[in-house]
């Protein structure tokens, strides 16, 4: 049990740190492009995307250590495919919970936390774009 509370715990960590650098690097210089009116929220979009797919990508991985330390599993999974897996990481971290796959044992705190995770980092992303937008209306068009 204390693995799995030390790996979702490391995985919320740095998703979140992930989560922050890309934004935040990303945005910062986006406001120095010259684009189309408007291209500039849909390359801020498209760089949100990017962020929360690989946070995704990290919470499919921490699914994959979770299995390989034998953690939980996916007992509908049989076999089981990576693309399974971060399936299931994406549907729970929008917290859809379609519950057509279901992790056993340990995983389950993973998935727990990762959808609490993704509500708190979808979230962000929209602050994100608020600001930007806001920012977008003081200074006019470009």
């Amino acid at each position: 049990m204390m693995l799995a509370i030390f790996l979702t715990a490391a995985t919320f960590i740095l998703s979140g740190a992930l989560h922050y650098w890309i934004m935040s690097r990303s945005i910062r210089h986006a406001d120095r492009i010259t684009l189309f009116p408007g291209g500039r929220l849909v390359l801020v979009l498209c760089i949100s995307g990017i962020a929360h797919l690989s946070v995704v990508a990290l919470y499919a991985a921490t699914y994959g250590a979770g299995l390989a330390l034998h953690l939980g599993s996916f007992a509908e999974l049989k076999p089981l495919r990576a693309m399974d897996v971060f399936y299931f990481s994406l549907v729970s971290y929008t917290s859809l919970g379609l519950g057509d796959i279901v992790p056993t044992g340990h995983l389950r705190l993973v998935a727990g936390v990762e959808a609490l995770n993704g509500f708190l980092l979808i979230s962000c992303s929209a602050a994100y774009l608020f600001l930007f937008m806001s920012h977008q209306g003081k200074d006019g068009a470009r």
